[in-house]
């Protein structure tokens, strides 16, 4: 027994000693990267907030450069430019500076924009909502530092900007977007923004072949240096010049969609409108054809307007064309109408003498070539029905009237009515039984008609000429600039 109690008492030490005797190990020290030694080193009294110049009188340069990843859209309503790009700056940091060798063959590492000095630059075309979001491009961003200071800070951002809009030679337009970098504090004595530098000046530079979408292609994306001066602080004369870099985004309007969808439909509703001078006159239809057509092209005008800037300095060359062509359709209503009233002429009315040789002289021209009968020209070389069928029992009798419409006696349309007696009265009736007249004006109108036509169809080639030759001058243009 007093054996088995030693045993116990013996345990009950050991226990009562293991805890205490844990607790009193030391932890084991931690682990350190290879970047710690470095960081300390570099960070250990450096302020971010201070601009990176180690002698007096020397000037920071920032190479400045941007690639374009995708145009997603140029409003031009609005005139807002949206497109997703590659923003990056690169500069020597005198402070960032150490031997590889003394510090396990490091030659670069990656670190938090806002633990080190970066440049305060802003885009001046920015459209953001938030006034942070275009001034401090970098943000949350990550920079690569080199063991000889170099310091490269790039960042993905989508950039939403102004861009004017010249819609002069809508939709064969071609526009220029500026994209300009600046530092917003730092002027040209201590600071200088350049281009990047080694660019071969190639136009296309910056962007890359997928940038396009479907309706802009993306025709250059060059950058160059700019010196601007400009006011600081209250007074006006304070003013300080400011280095910048502009990228120019050159687009260039894909114009099949415009042209299948607006242009042709127009041309078609034009040409439409000629044959409006065919319809027989008794038909009724020809005003209602072509105000149906012309109703067609206000639409298309409508659609154009809702396409384009509300801009005061220039008229499109489409909505040149689509105002032509309104006008042009309105004409031809108007040349209808006075179809009309000379067609429908009643019988009691003689046509006048100047428009009786108009017509003579004109109806070769348009188809009407003259005969003789008798000895005498005759203005209708083909036999028309009266369009009183009662009125004539036959038909020669009608195209005698009508070669000898000279010798009928009727009135104009200005001659006052006299009272009239029996007889007159009696001769008149007879007269207006013969479809002479009424066949002369038909006559007449059907040769206005002809030259109409001819009129409408030269206006309308020339308008049709002009728009494709605008079109075809845009496009080699651009191509020449380009």
């Amino acid at each position: 027994m007093h054996f088995l109690g030693a045993i116990l008492l013996t345990m009950g030490a050991a226990f009562c000693w293991l805890p205490s005797s844990v607790s009193q190990a030391p932890p084991p020290p931690p682990k350190k990267t290879i970047y710690d030694n470095l960081l300390t080193h570099l960070f250990d009294k450096y302020a971010p907030s201070a601009m990176p110049i180690c002698k007096v009188g020397d000037k920071l340069e920032v190479s400045q450069d941007m690639l374009l990843y995708q145009l997603f859209d140029l409003d031009e309503p609005t005139q807002m430019l949206s497109v997703d790009v590659w923003v990056e700056s690169t500069w020597q940091d005198c402070r960032l500076v150490w031997d590889p060798a003394s510090f396990n063959n490091v030659t670069e590492f990656a670190i938090k924009s806002e633990q080190i000095w970066y440049p305060d630059l802003i885009f001046y075309e920015s459209l953001h909502g938030n006034f942070e979001e275009g001034m401090f491009i970098y943000g949350e961003s990550t920079a690569r530092v080199r063991h000889d200071g170099w310091v490269k800070l790039g960042a993905q951002a989508l950039f939403k900007a102004f861009c004017r809009v010249n819609i002069r030679q809508f939709p064969y337009d071609s526009q220029r977007c500026n994209i300009t970098f600046s530092s917003w504090t730092k002027d040209a004595r201590t600071f200088r923004l350049k281009r990047k530098s080694g660019e071969t000046g190639d136009k296309k530079d910056h962007a890359f072949a997928e940038a396009s979408n479907g309706e802009w292609e993306v025709t250059g994306f060059p950058s160059y240096n700019r010196m601007t001066a400009r006011n600081i602080g209250v007074l006006e004369n304070e003013t300080a010049e400011y280095t910048e870099v502009v990228f120019q985004l050159r687009l260039r309007r894909k114009y099949l969609f415009h042209q299948t969808y607006m242009l042709f439909p127009c041309m078609l509703l034009t040409w439409l409108a000629a044959f409006a001078f065919f319809l027989p006159t008794e038909c009724g239809e020809r005003i209602a054809y072509i105000t149906t057509i012309l109703l067609s092209l206000v639409v298309f005008l409508l659609l154009v307007a809702e396409n384009i800037p509300r801009s005061g300095d220039a008229v499109p060359i489409l909505g040149v064309y689509f105002c032509l062509a309104v006008c042009l359709v309105s004409v031809a209503n108007l040349m209808v109408i006075a179809s009309y009233n000379v067609s429908l002429k009643p019988n009691d009315f003689c046509p006048p003498e100047w428009l009786r040789r108009c017509c003579f002289r004109l109806g070769p021209l348009v188809g009407f070539l003259p005969t003789h009968h008798n000895g005498r020209a005759k203005l209708l070389e083909f036999r028309m029905n009266p369009r009183n069928p009662t009125a004539s029992s036959n038909a020669e009798a009608v195209t005698t009237a009508a070669a000898d419409a000279d010798g009928d006696e009727c009135r104009t349309e200005d001659a006052p009515l006299a009272d009239e007696s029996a007889d007159d009265k009696t001769a008149k009736t007879a007269a207006a039984a013969r479809p002479g007249n009424a066949n002369t004006w038909r006559y007449l109108g059907i040769v206005m008609d002809r030259l109409f036509f001819g009129l409408y169809l030269v206006a309308n080639l020339i308008g049709t000429v002009w728009i494709l030759a605008a079109a075809s001058a845009a496009t080699a243009g651009e191509s020449g600039t380009n």
